[in-house]
């Protein structure tokens, strides 16, 4: 069901790709398992407020020149609703399939541990995929996943890391943004994608 919003995108040129959208949610299902828990080892299904409020309205929205209508998301949920999970698969999405060469992604968070959570659910689920992990060089030193084939990057970000300045990003995945103690961290990264296709 259309919002008025919607409708108003839709005079616009605005309009919905269900086959951008369902593209996201299959590569969950075929290449993602979950790592921890009960439900470690089995496939990534998203769950429907993971589908519906967030995956299919940020990758099935296109505006009228193909780019997406939506450049930006937040998401508010409860703590253990997956949503760090779902980051995680985000990250791995943008980094193999989102057609983006030298794409460069970034989790961002206030501190190094938090920052390590969706990293290590990242690098987690290349390992539990044989097809990603065949592809995918994880580095978890340096908190880095590289896909050479594309010469893109993802890599996970604290607002301790001295400099992020420079940055050219296709995605950042900002966890926890009500923890940062200022705002240097979400300023400097707001516009790290200015200049790419989908960025703002």
């Amino acid at each position: 069901m259309k919002s008025s919003n919607d409708e108003r995108a839709v005079e616009n040129g605005c309009w919905f790709d269900e086959e951008a959208a369902q593209r996201v949610r299959e590569f969950f299902l075929r290449f993602l398992k979950h790592s921890k828990g009960q439900w470690a080892g089995k496939p990534f299904e998203l769950l429907e407020w993971q589908w519906t409020d967030v995956v299919a309205p940020l990758f099935g929205w296109k505006r009228a020149d193909g780019t997406r209508r939506f450049r930006r998301g937040y998401i508010e949920v409860p703590k253990k609703n997956g949503k760090s999970t779902l980051f995680a698969g985000l990250s791995l999405y943008l980094l193999t399939c989102d057609g983006e060469p030298g794409a460069e992604i970034y989790s961002a968070a206030s501190d190094r541990d938090q920052a390590s959570i969706v990293f290590n659910e990242a690098a987690n689920m290349v390992d539990y995929s044989p097809h990603l992990a065949s592809r995918l060089k994880v580095v978890r030193s340096t908190k880095r996943i590289v896909d050479h084939r594309s010469r893109s990057i993802y890599r996970a970000l604290s607002a301790e890391v001295p400099t992020k300045e420079g940055l050219n990003a296709h995605a950042v995945l900002m966890d926890e943004l009500h923890a940062q103690k200022s705002r240097e961290l979400w300023d400097t990264l707001r516009y790290a994608g200015a200049s790419r296709r989908h960025g703002v």
